[in-house]
């Protein structure tokens, strides 16, 4: 995922990191989130690290686990094709 999340300009990773945790967030499954990812991705929100690319990388491995369609969409709509083409064949 390291070199797909090199595709997404900086200037988009702090939007991108906004929407995806409301994804996370928004999630009717507690669950759905493995707990290590969760602590990476509360470790990473409490170091102000969530726009970075390894936040937006936890990030969107939290989204697709927790609302893939929804996750791919955002990534559609922000002109990410490419990077949501390359992350659908890979999960």
């Amino acid at each position: 995922m390291e070199t797909t999340i090199e595709e997404i300009p900086n200037s988009l990773l702090d939007d991108l990191s906004k929407k995806l945790i409301s994804i996370v967030l928004g999630s009717k499954d507690k669950n759905a989130v493995p707990m290590e990812l969760a602590k990476k991705i509360i470790y990473l929100w409490r170091q102000e690290q969530l726009a970075s690319k390894t936040g937006v990388t936890a990030l969107l491995e939290g989204s697709i686990k927790v609302d893939a369609e929804a996750t791919f969409q955002l990534l559609d709509e922000l002109g990410l094709n490419e990077v949501s083409v390359i992350l659908k064949n890979t999960y």
